[in-house]
């Protein structure tokens, strides 16, 4: 096991894009998107940032994607659920005759080459077990496009939790996830802008 663990990343970026419906299905549009965005040096430790934006079904996913390619760190490692296809996808796709749309994290790694994107294969039930073991309010089954929407800083941050504890040392686990709920105590404590 110690020969698979790694180093966590310098900066690393965890995105959640919402849709209000499957990536494949046509008329498919991106409702919100939330970059949680982990920073670490030497001198002052690790720093966490969380971008996080709403768009209605006129802003085109272009627009978008363009939108999250420009705030993405330079050289960063970013991760993001992989896209689920759905059943027969492909069967259908090659039928038609034409070409297989890129997914979102393909369109964004055509524009920025100078990020490592890792596309994450992580089961609803370990998502689950890690929000509740961090006290995290995920969207539950079922719930509706707003909500979801509303969650998405909660999703990018407990999937970066499911890669921190799945890939790094105890040691890396211990200090990052107490540095970041040292973050988010003062996140909460903030008075709302509004």
């Amino acid at each position: 096991m110690a020969d698979i663990l790694r180093r966590h990343p310098q900066i690393l970026c965890s995105l959640a894009i919402i849709r209000d419906r499957s990536e494949f299905a046509s008329r498919s549009a991106i409702r919100s998107t939330a970059i949680f965005t982990v920073t670490r040096s030497r001198r002052a430790g690790a720093r966490f940032a969380l971008d996080h934006r709403a768009f209605d079904r006129r802003a085109t996913r272009a627009e978008i994607l363009a939108g999250i390619a420009e705030r993405l760190p330079f050289g960063a490692t970013v991760i993001a659920r992989a896209s689920r296809t759905p059943q027969h996808y492909f069967r259908h796709a090659f039928a038609a005759g034409g070409p297989l749309p890129l997914a979102d994290l393909q369109l964004l790694q055509c524009k920025r080459g100078d990020l490592d994107f890792l596309p994450l294969e992580c089961a609803n039930l370990a998502m689950e077990e890690i929000a509740a073991a961090y006290r995290i309010e995920r969207a539950g089954p079922g719930s509706n496009i707003l909500s979801r929407s509303r969650r998405a800083p909660d999703e990018a941050q407990c999937l970066w939790l499911a890669f921190l504890w799945s890939q790094f040392s105890p040691h890396e686990q211990t200090s990052l996830s107490t540095a970041w709920e040292a973050w988010r105590a003062i996140e909460r404590a903030r008075p709302l802008p509004f």
